[in-house]
């Protein structure tokens, strides 16, 4: 029998616990939909939002967990409550609900269930689903058995991803003959023309200590994204982000000295086998050397070192990323409304 939990914050710990271990289960479950990573979004930019954490069980088990918030937004007519997932899209790479493979039909079947009987919404926008994750079919199926419309259905964004199933030679190998020359000679030009190249990870006690740094540099090497970087809010969100994650070695910031100095950085979110490029800059001084290249590949490498499956260089559609040989994973959305 399943069993419906609606929750106004954070659950107990032992239900924290077990939806970890749920993303673990889950194939298609990342650090993005867990409790660590939403409970530090809450606090930070997700203050003032009405949050609900839904849980799912079948005979006191949990089966299923679903973040989701209210977002108002005006309108013609008056305020309309627009219901999206927990994490939004400017920091949260995938969104969504986790469950075991197995459960999704059931766990969207209640989710559903549940919102085609609260009146406390106007619209549904369930994005950031990962295609080959089945959740946006699981919902589609259940939303029409609860008499819910599917207003709009389309994909959202991209995120590039690598696969990674044996060395990073092996991965060499298997790129088009263009691609490899040419991260081959990229590397090969900066280590002439600027100095031996070293790829170092941050101790983890220095890493806080270093984001103003890295933020800054990021807002001089994207001029088109350095409002985002320079912003308060997003000063403490890499803080309280490493804060958590730091300490397991989830949270990772890498250098790539060039020479004695730092060229590019990197920060990075490892898990689950999948490695996340979440952020980077370089020295806009090298930019002709094109270090930020370098440092991924070098990246890509110490994944393959470490055994990942997937280097994931998350959303967006960057040219860059496609010259590493990414393949797209598409993340859909569906926008669900009252028939």
């Amino acid at each position: 029998m399943l069993e419906l939990h609606t929750h106004d914050r954070m659950p107990s710990e032992r239900l924290c616990d077990e939806w970890e271990q749920l993303v673990e289960e889950d194939p298609a479950g990342t650090v993005f939909q867990g409790p660590r990573y939403l409970r530090v979004w809450q606090a930070t930019l997700g203050e003032g939002v009405p949050v609900r954490v839904h849980t799912i069980h079948r005979d006191g088990r949990l089966v299923g967990v679903v973040p989701d918030a209210n977002d108002l937004q005006g309108a013609p007519g008056g305020p309309e409550e627009i219901r999206r997932f927990q994490g939004g899209t400017e920091v949260t790479d995938y969104l969504g609900p986790v469950s075991r493979t197995e459960d999704r039909a059931d766990v969207a079947d209640a989710y559903l269930g549940n919102l085609a009987g609260d009146v406390d919404w106007d619209e549904f926008v369930a994005g950031g689903l990962a295609r080959d994750g089945g959740w946006a079919d699981a919902l589609g199926t259940a939303a029409a058995a609860h008499g819910l419309t599917i207003f709009a259905e389309d994909v959202e964004d991209v995120c590039p991803r690598v696969s990674l199933t044996g060395s990073y030679d092996d991965y060499l190998a298997g790129l088009p003959g263009k691609l490899r020359q040419e991260l081959t000679r990229k590397t090969r030009k900066l280590a002439r023309d600027a100095g031996e190249l070293e790829l170092v990870q941050v101790p983890a006690e220095e890493v806080v200590g270093q984001l103003d740094t890295f933020l800054d540099q990021a807002a001089e090497s994207f001029p088109d994204k350095a409002g985002f970087f320079r912003r308060a809010d997003m000063h403490r969100w890499f803080r309280a982000l490493a804060e958590e994650f730091v300490g397991d070695d989830v949270f990772r910031l890498h250098h790539l000295e060039v020479g004695g100095l730092t060229a590019a950085s990197t920060i990075s979110l490892v898990h689950h086998g999948e490695w996340g490029l979440y952020n980077s800059s370089f020295d806009p001084t090298l930019g002709s050397l094109a270090p930020g290249m370098v440092i991924v590949a070098m990246l890509i490498e110490q994944a393959a070192a470490e055994g990942c499956h997937t280097f994931d260089l998350l959303r967006g559609d960057e040219s860059y990323k496609y010259r590493f040989g990414a393949i797209d994973r598409p993340l859909d959305r569906l926008t669900i409304v009252r028939s």
